[in-house]
C-alpha cells in the first residue's frame, strides 16, 4: 500500500483538506530554448501565504505658518510583493510505507539523525534557488506563475530567497529545509505610478530655489512650458515664487 506523504502530513497539521485530491502549491517558470515553460511542485503545501501592496506619499514641508500642517503628496503605488514558506522533508523510509506517526515525527526539532533513510533536500530546494539565477537563453531570473488548485496567486519574479537547513544525517547530508521566497510583481498594471505624468493634475509645494521653469522641467520635461502652471495658479510675476507656496499642476492640453 502507498501512502501520499504530502497528503497525509497536510492533513496532520491541518493544511488541506481529506474529502477530495490535495492540489499541490506550482510554481510554472518561463524557459529559454524549446521547452517554453516548467514547473515546480511543493512538496508541502504552506500553511500561509502574504501579499502586500503599499503606496508612497511624500510629507511636504510647511513653511511661515504658526501651527504646523502635516500634508502627504501621492508619489506612486509600488510593485506588489508576495511572500511564502516552503517546507521541505526528505527522511523518509525507502522501503516501507509512512505511517501517521513517522509523518507528525518528521516535525521535531531540528538536530542530526542515524541512518541512511533519506535523500538529499537539496534535489528539491536547488529547483527554487534556480529561479534566482540568470537563464542561460532569456538573460535573465525567470517569470513565475504561482498557482494552487482553483487560486492563481501571483506573477512574479523571485527577488530574495532565505534557505534555512535544520536537520542532517550523521555524514552531513541535509534532509530537512525551509526556504523562505520573496517574489515582486511584474506583467500588470500595477506598476509604480509615473511620477511625472503629463496628462493628471497634480499639486507641488514650492521649495527653496525652486522656479516655474523648474518645475514645468520636472513634471512635463520641458522648463519652457512653464506657462500653464502659471496660469493654473494666477502667477502674474513669475519670479514672486514663495516657498511653502502650493501650486497645481495643471494636465497639458493636447
Amino acid at each position: 500500500m502507498s501512502v501520499n506523504k504530502a497528503k497525509m502530513v497536510s492533513e496532520i497539521l491541518g493544511l488541506g483538506g481529506g474529502g477530495g485530491e490535495l492540489h499541490k502549491l506550482t510554481i510554472y517558470y518561463e524557459q529559454g530554448g524549446v521547452q517554453r515553460q516548467g514547473s515546480i511542485e511543493a512538496l508541502f503545501n504552506p500553511s500561509e501565504i502574504t501579499l502586500t501592496r503599499s503606496a508612497k506619499w511624500e510629507q511636504q514641508e510647511t513653511v511661515g505658518q504658526s501651527t504646523a500642517l502635516v500634508e502627504q503628496e501621492f508619489r506612486s503605488v509600488e510593485a506588489e510583493r508576495f511572500s511564502i514558506e516552503l517546507f521541505f522533508d526528505t527522511y523518509e523510509s525507502r522501503s516501507s510505507g509512512l505511517t501517521a506517526a513517522r509523518a507528525a515525527a518528521t516535525f521535531l526539532p531540528a538536530g542530526l539523525i542515524s541512518g541512511r533513510e533519506a535523500t538529499d533536500v537539496r534535489q528539491y530546494t536547488d529547483q527554487i534557488a534556480r529561479l534566482a539565477k540568470v537563464d542561460a537563453e532569456l538573460h535573465r531570473p525567470p517569470v513565475c506563475e504561482l498557482r494552487w488548485g482553483v487560486f492563481d496567486i501571483f506573477t512574479g519574479v523571485l527577488t530574495t530567497l532565505q534557505q534555512r537547513f535544520t536537520m542532517f544525517l550523521d555524514d552531513g547530508t541535509p534532509v530537512r529545509a525551509t526556504l523562505t521566497c520573496e517574489f515582486a510583481e511584474v506583467g500588470t498594471q500595477a506598476h509604480a505610478t509615473e511620477l511625472h505624468s503629463s496628462d493628471v493634475i497634480k499639486t507641488r509645494q514650492v521649495r527653496r530655489h525652486d522656479t516655474l521653469q523648474s518645475l514645468a522641467a520636472d513634471e512635463y520635461g520641458d522648463p519652457a512650458l512653464w506657462r500653464p502652471i502659471a496660469t493654473a495658479n494666477g502667477i502674474v510675476n513669475p519670479r514672486d515664487l514663495r516657498p511653502g507656496t502650493r501650486l497645481t499642476i495643471p494636465k497639458l492640453q493636447p
